[in-house]
């Protein structure tokens, strides 16, 4: 039995879409402070870790695509992971990073094949206190991220494990990129979505197979393709 759960943010979820309509406007006005322009693309892949729970943080992702988790782990608990948040391009990797220097308590993953800029946290510091809007507009989505927060970790306590892993299966929907296929693919093993949803890898297995046979998903080799939005859409709900 785990802790909690990455719940799905649906689109029609006004506490998601304002979170994430702040992010935005928050990394577009320090984009040019701290001369984000200039800096070095990287490229990250599936399941990399680019900030370690026992890390103290000295510099934050900007993403440019793909998606970053937030991944805390429960001692002792089987499949005992939590996603609390995630981000998406346009946003930097703000949590508790700022203003303090103490580990960061938890591991930043990369959940799909991403590309990001680093800003080091004594610029975005800078830029925050030499500009009082800047500091306000932090401050609101701080707040509006805390509540995105709340809002699904309250809703993960009574959740069934294929609801657990369909509202994580289609969150992911949300960010992928098109296909000139058409085909809806998330890159992921069973252990990372089992990880994503917070249950143990037997239990996200059984689950997936089920779907599967149910014809709302195809199972491959480190991806599951998505035949039924709908259907993934009903069974998280």
């Amino acid at each position: 039995m785990t802790l909690s759960e990455n719940v799905e943010s649906s689109k029609n979820d006004p506490v998601w879409r304002n979170s994430q309509s702040l992010a935005r406007q928050l990394a577009q006005a320090l984009a040019q402070p701290v001369d984000l322009k200039q800096r070095p693309r990287h490229r990250v892949t599936v399941g990399q870790t680019l900030i370690n729970t026992r890390e103290t943080v000295a510099r934050l992702p900007f993403v440019m695509s793909g998606r970053l988790n937030a991944v805390v782990h429960i001692p002792g608990q089987q499949g005992g992971q939590i996603v609390p948040i995630a981000f998406g391009p346009g946003e930097i990797a703000l949590l508790s990073y700022l203003f303090n220097r103490l580990p960061s308590g938890s591991d930043l993953v990369a959940a799909q094949a991403s590309t990001i800029q680093w800003v080091p946290v004594e610029e975005l510091e800078a830029a925050l206190l030499h500009d009082p809007e800047l500091m306000v507009l932090l401050v609101r989505f701080l707040g509006l991220r805390l509540r995105e927060v709340q809002v699904r970790e309250r809703a993960g306590f009574a959740r069934s494990v294929p609801a657990r892993l369909s509202a994580s299966l289609s969150r992911a929907l949300m960010d992928l990129p098109a296909r000139p296929d058409g085909r809806l693919l998330i890159q992921a093993t069973h252990e990372q979505l089992a990880a994503s949803c917070g249950v143990s890898r037997p239990k996200t297995s059984l689950a997936l197979k089920k779907m599967e046979r149910d014809r709302i998903v195809k199972l491959g080799r480190k991806w599951v393709e998505v035949l039924n939005p709908k259907a993934l859409q009903s069974l998280a709900n």
